[in-house]
Formats: C-alpha cells, sequence, structure tokens
C-alpha cells in the first residue's frame, strides 16, 4: 500500500512526475545495455574463436575447403525449381597462404643497419606454433555444373549467374551441363 500511495503523490506533482520517469528512463537504458554487455559478451567471444580455430584447420587442407564448397553449393542449387541431382568441380589458382607474425629486431651502428626477423610463436604444453596474423584464401578460378534439368538456357543462365555471384568470378568462367538421363 505504501508503493501505491507514494505514486499517488507523485503523480500530483507534474515536475517530480516528469524528473522521475526522465531518471526511469535512464535507469532502463542502463540496465538494458547491463543485460545485453553480460549475455552476448562472453558467447560472442568464445564463439569466435571457436571459428577462427576451425578456419585455420580448414585452411590446412584445401581439398577439404573445395569439397566444403562444392557441397553448398551442390545443396543451394538442387533447391532451385527444376534442376536435381547437382554436381561442381571449382579450380583455384593456388594454394592458401598464411601469413605469420615476426619479430623484428633493428641494430643500428655508425654505418650500417641491420634487421633480424624471426617467427613469434605461442607455446602451449611444450609445442611451438606460429603466430598467424592473416591467412589469404585460394582464389576459385571456373566452375564446372553437371545438373539434371539444366536442359534450358533460362536454368542454365541462372544456374551460372548464381555460381558467379557466390564465387564473385566471372560468368563467362562458369560452364553448366546437363546430366545424363
Amino acid at each position: 500500500m505504501n508503493y501505491l500511495e507514494t505514486l499517488k503523490n507523485i503523480a500530483k506533482d507534474k515536475k517530480k512526475r516528469t524528473e522521475n520517469i526522465v531518471f526511469l528512463i535512464i535507469l532502463l537504458v542502463i540496465l538494458l545495455i547491463a543485460i545485453n554487455y553480460i549475455f552476448t559478451d562472453k558467447s560472442d567471444n568464445n564463439s569466435n574463436i571457436d571459428t577462427s580455430s576451425t578456419n585455420i584447420n580448414k585452411i590446412e587442407d584445401n581439398g577439404q575447403i573445395s569439397d566444403s564448397m562444392e557441397k553448398k553449393l551442390e545443396v543451394i542449387l538442387s533447391q532451385i525449381s527444376g534442376i536435381s541431382d547437382v554436381s561442381i568441380v571449382l579450380t583455384y589458382s593456388n594454394n592458401s597462404k598464411q601469413n605469420v607474425v615476426y619479430n623484428t629486431k633493428e641494430e643500428v651502428t655508425e654505418n650500417e643497419k641491420s634487421v633480424e626477423k624471426n617467427v613469434a610463436y605461442n607455446e602451449e604444453n611444450g609445442k611451438k606454433s606460429a603466430i598467424v596474423e592473416s591467412v589469404e584464401l585460394p582464389k576459385v578460378e571456373g566452375a564446372i555444373v553437371v545438373a539434371r534439368g539444366a536442359s534450358s538456357v533460362d536454368i542454365r543462365s541462372k544456374i551460372a549467374n548464381a555460381i558467379a555471384n557466390v564465387l564473385d568470378i566471372p560468368v563467362y568462367k562458369v560452364q553448366v551441363f546437363e546430366k545424363n538421363s
């Protein structure tokens, strides 16, 4: 009952009412920011760490990357109306490349300048692993698609455009063929 009486007294005085409403809004905003920080910060950091470690593992074997991309494209293309039993082969220009971090040590004497570069390492449980700054994935150069239902020019064009957009390559580097029955 005391709360109701207090609220009624506050409602009578217009200056206090607006001040209290502003104070309540500020308090709610702070509460929402705190809740957002508590619940999303930890889960986002953990997911980023897991994703980056799995990406590095995938990058070590180019076959896995190409197989993964080909499977994803096969699945999505087979969902297009009139297309089924899709097979895709992608060609790559080069292998993936890992850019590692270097510890540099510069020594300047009277007339000379020498620079010594050493690969930076992380050491965990006695195992050394190079610190990777960035990873350059292999570039897709072309694609061959074979699918049932790709007999019409319209469907071939749709498939070629879809592949070209996903892989960021020109349409002329995508060849689409009808699969034998």
